[in-house]
């Protein structure tokens, strides 16, 4: 089990990928070079960003902490909202302009069903500084001086890093859904769990073949809850609340816990808690 709490993770300046201003809080990552990786950070986005339409080959879960968050045209995650940006599938163009103020957002970005992984922060950030000696990167795009090989001028930023960190051409999985998953999360009902007295859950959805799943638990006051092993990684993000895990470890409002296959994790809650749950897919 690895921790990491927004209180003691420093922001950090993000290079100009997409366009406008945004800041990251990169508070838990995976391992580099495997299908599996992934990066948990908080996303300060200014009223200024913007993205062109564009898919991905990995996938992405967002959870709008506060504010409201742009994702395409008159579409906006607003507090409590929960999104499933599955690979292959297209979404924006985003244009915070629209919300007319900033928002901050908790963001996954993992390895998908295809196991083409997660490209890491240190990889773009590269990527992103090597590139710009044959071209420069404005409004999430990336423009070069002189055409590619294939007479490809213009192409989108995260592509063209991931193409020139990976040395072929990027391949997207079929889109198995064809816009992004939009959650209101508030108007799921918590269930009671009998046999644990002042816990609750909600059980958002499964995802994939590969059982991508979210859940949110809740715990009162002094309420203990064992979170079960799984054959896949977890990661839990506090929304709210304090408590104990294990036998060392706390939690406070926006920890984040990366928990491995086969590891269960004891809580106790020393205030109300509230915490969402990602199940990883089998890659």
């Amino acid at each position: 089990m690895r921790l990491a709490h927004s209180e003691t993770t420093p922001w950090g300046l993000v290079r100009g990928v997409r366009g406008g201003t945004i800041r990251f809080k990169t508070m838990l990552e995976g391992q580099e070079g495997t299908p599996a990786n992934y990066q948990l950070l908080l996303a300060d986005t200014d009223v200024s960003f913007k993205s062109p339409r564009h898919h991905h080959n990995f996938d992405q879960l967002r959870f709008s902490i506060s504010g409201s968050t742009n994702i395409g045209p008159k579409r906006n995650l607003e507090e409590g909202d929960l999104a499933y940006f599955p690979e292959g599938t297209y979404y924006g163009p985003q244009n915070q302009e629209e919300v007319g103020k900033d928002s901050l957002t908790m963001v996954i970005q993992f390895g998908g069903p295809s196991g083409n992984g997660y490209m890491s922060k240190r990889q773009m950030d590269q990527g992103f500084d090597e590139l710009q000696a044959v071209g420069k990167f404005e409004g999430g795009v990336f423009k070069r001086n002189t055409p590619a090989p294939d007479g490809r001028k213009n192409q989108d930023a995260y592509e063209a890093i991931w193409e020139y960190q990976n040395g072929r051409p990027v391949t997207y999985s079929k889109p198995r859904f064809m816009d992004p998953i939009h959650f209101r999360e508030k108007n799921f009902e918590w269930q009671a769990l009998p046999e644990n007295p002042g816990v609750r859950a909600k059980d958002i959805g499964r995802f994939t073949e590969r059982g991508v799943g979210v859940h949110f638990i809740q715990l009162d006051a002094g309420a203990r809850y064992t979170l079960p092993a799984q054959q896949q990684k977890q990661l839990l993000f506090f929304k709210s609340g304090s408590g104990q895990l294990g036998m060392n470890d706390e939690w406070s409002r926006h920890t984040a816990v990366d928990i491995a296959a086969g590891e269960f994790v004891q809580m106790h809650a020393t205030t109300p808690s509230e915490a969402l749950v990602l199940l990883f897919p089998h890659v």
